[in-house]
């Protein structure tokens, strides 16, 4: 393998970056293997890389196919999500992705603290104690201590529920903006 092949391979490992080690070590041996397969066919260097493309776009390729691949969150995935949003995606996805991926995170860790806030604030009624912090407010309705608990645990679920749509949503955008891999 020459100096062509492995600065394309160099370039590809640094846009990955923000995969997993084994995730961008088996994409960087795929592509190596790919690549040797056809200089031993008789294909030039050069070729290899005209048909492999511009090492970013074949990048963005393989980070959108990796975070499109399920919808299910992770922190590693969130953070892949924010590469690909600085490295790859165009204007739009410089702004919306961002917006729809932190607030989807948002959303779902307060679906899930607003019913603890819903069981601290009832445990609280019963003992005989008003704590004051914790509150709900929709509009002019604000719930009884007796009501407390079944609202915060609606609004709870209805907050944790739409932040996964949001986070499904994020993920079919990826999947939508980011270009196939080419076929060799």
């Amino acid at each position: 393998m020459d100096k062509i092949m492995n600065d394309y391979l160099v370039k590809i490992e640094k846009y990955l970056k923000s995969m997993s080690d084994s995730e961008r070590i088996d994409i960087v041996k795929e592509i190596k293997s790919v690549m040797l397969e056809l200089q031993n066919n008789g294909v030039s260097s050069e070729q290899i890389i005209e048909r492999l493309g511009n090492p970013k776009e074949l990048a963005k390729a393989y980070l959108g196919e990796a975070i499109s691949k399920n919808s299910t969150f992770s922190w590693r995935k969130f953070g892949a999500v924010f590469a690909f949003c600085s490295s790859f995606a165009g204007v739009s996805g410089m702004f919306l992705l961002p917006i729809i991926s932190t607030l989807s995170i948002a959303l779902m860790i307060g679906g899930v603290i607003t019913p603890i806030g819903g069981i601290i604030k009832f445990v609280g009624y019963l003992m005989g104690y008003d704590i004051a912090g914790i509150t709900i407010e929709i509009g002019a309705f604000i719930p009884s201590p007796m009501q407390f608990l079944p609202v915060s645990i609606v609004i709870g679920v209805l907050m944790f529920l739409l932040g996964k749509v949001l986070w499904k949503l994020t993920i079919k955008y990826i999947h939508v903006i980011s270009p196939k891999k080419k076929t060799l």
